[in-house]
């Protein structure tokens, strides 16, 4: 990185990476991973709630990833968050409305030709691939070989290798945790996938791969950002939805 193009003490960049709200399949228990389903009445009204809570946290850029599952979960955070604000300080709301983009490199794992089965079938493969039933924790556990063993199984040629998985989300991360702290720094909303928070938390901080065991519909994992260097706050955390 080229110390002469940012601040000598530049504002760190934080990450707010949000699991979408529920959908269909999350309800029916079908595998979602580059397949997309809509959000449920109660996606939509918790991701609504969760961006209330967020009031207080002004974005300087939001992102997702293409699915319209993650690009929905944005644009009702961003709208209920804009008009919390507005609530409070009129001012604000002549700001414009922070836009999302959206960027493939943030999809879920690409589960193929599992996708949109059932998650029982998804259990099957891999319990076939480790030679027995491993519980949730232990998967996670051992996240890489969950991959592979799911990329070896996969017949169509679409599933990816954890490798494959860890280049684009390092990509992102990197590139606009550079891009942001360049320009001053800031809070960044990303709206992604619960495998996708998952490996995250593998890559920064394996201990903390089981905590929580689930990463809920609608919860916030922060990741600072800091002159190349990322750190591991809060997963999963639910409290930022505003009962």
């Amino acid at each position: 990185m080229n110390s002469q193009s940012i601040p000598p003490h530049p504002t760190p960049v934080v990450f707010y990476v949000v699991r979408h709200g529920q959908t269909l399949f999350n309800v029916t228990n079908r595998v979602q991973g580059w397949c997309d389903s809509p959000l449920t009445e109660e996606g939509r009204r918790v991701a609504l709630m969760l961006g209330a809570g967020l009031a207080r946290v002004p974005f300087v850029r939001a992102y997702a990833s293409d699915s319209q599952r993650t690009l929905d979960t944005a644009a009702l955070i961003l709208q209920a968050q804009h008009e919390a604000v507005c609530a409070h300080d009129e001012r604000a709301c002549a700001q414009e409305l922070l836009q999302c983009k959206g960027d493939a490199r943030l999809r879920e794992w690409c589960y193929g030709d599992l996708e949109g089965g059932s998650g029982e079938r998804l259990r099957e493969t891999l319990a076939q691939g480790f030679g027995e039933e491993l519980s949730f924790a232990e998967l996670n556990e051992r996240l890489v070989e969950v991959a592979d063993i799911l990329a070896q199984a996969d017949t169509s040629g679409r599933a990816e290798y954890f490798e494959t998985i860890e280049t684009r989300l390092r990509s992102f991360f990197e590139q606009i945790g550079t891009e942001v702290q360049r320009e001053g720094g800031g809070n960044v909303l990303v709206v992604t996938h619960a495998f996708v928070v998952r490996t995250l938390v593998y890559l920064l901080d394996r201990t903390r791969v089981n905590t929580p065991l689930k990463i809920q519909n609608a919860s916030v994992t922060q990741i600072t950002y800091d002159q190349g260097l990322f750190q591991l706050g809060e997963i999963g955390s639910v409290a930022w939805i505003d009962q």
